[in-house]
């Protein structure tokens, strides 16, 4: 078992898929650090939630789990703006040291080997269904199924920050510019 490992992910928004992967990084670490991606972006079709409101979401995720906070740290991360900075370098930076990472992500996981980084795949969990893009794509659309694939926690914030009717606003504005 790994003392310390790192799950990046943007969470937007946190999903059965994401709750699978935390999991399953906690049967093979003693802690997990979770970082939020594409921290400095919101309000827009890819990344409708702010860094703070997805931290809220996930530590309700987690609390709702019962899957015990002490064994979590969370960090923000943001995206590089050139490709001649190192991302892999910024997030080492950022975050406590970790023993390995755990990513399917193919940017991801060359960036922190770069670095030095162990990175393990993650077992996907019904990949096609748990994704984040299906999930706004559904609440864009008003059809209420992905609210099964939230969990409860999470579908209960994103009702009170309203994030169908944010997501709709983002998606209707776009499409004007």
């Amino acid at each position: 078992m790994y003392k310390r490992g790192l799950y990046v992910g943007r969470f937007q928004p946190f999903h059965y898929g994401h709750l699978h992967a935390v999991r399953y990084i906690l049967s093979q670490v003693e802690e997990i650090v979770i970082a939020v991606g594409s921290a400095q972006f919101s309000n827009t079709p890819r990344n409708p939630l702010s860094v703070d409101e997805r931290y809220e979401m996930i530590i309700r995720a987690l609390r709702g789990e019962g899957i015990p906070l002490r064994r979590v740290f969370l960090v923000n991360i943001p995206d590089t703006e050139s490709p001649e900075e190192n991302w892999g370098m910024l997030v080492l930076d950022r975050i406590p040291r970790i023993d390995v990472a755990y990513s399917n992500d193919p940017e991801t996981i060359e960036d922190l080997t770069k670095v030095g980084v162990k990175v393990l795949s993650i077992p996907f969990y019904e990949r096609e269904k748990y994704s984040a893009t299906n999930i706004r794509e559904l609440m864009l659309k008003g059809d209420d199924s992905w609210k099964l694939l939230v969990p409860a926690s999470v579908y209960e914030f994103l009702e009170d920050i309203g994030i169908e009717e944010r997501i709709r606003k983002i998606f209707s504005g776009k499409r004007q510019s």
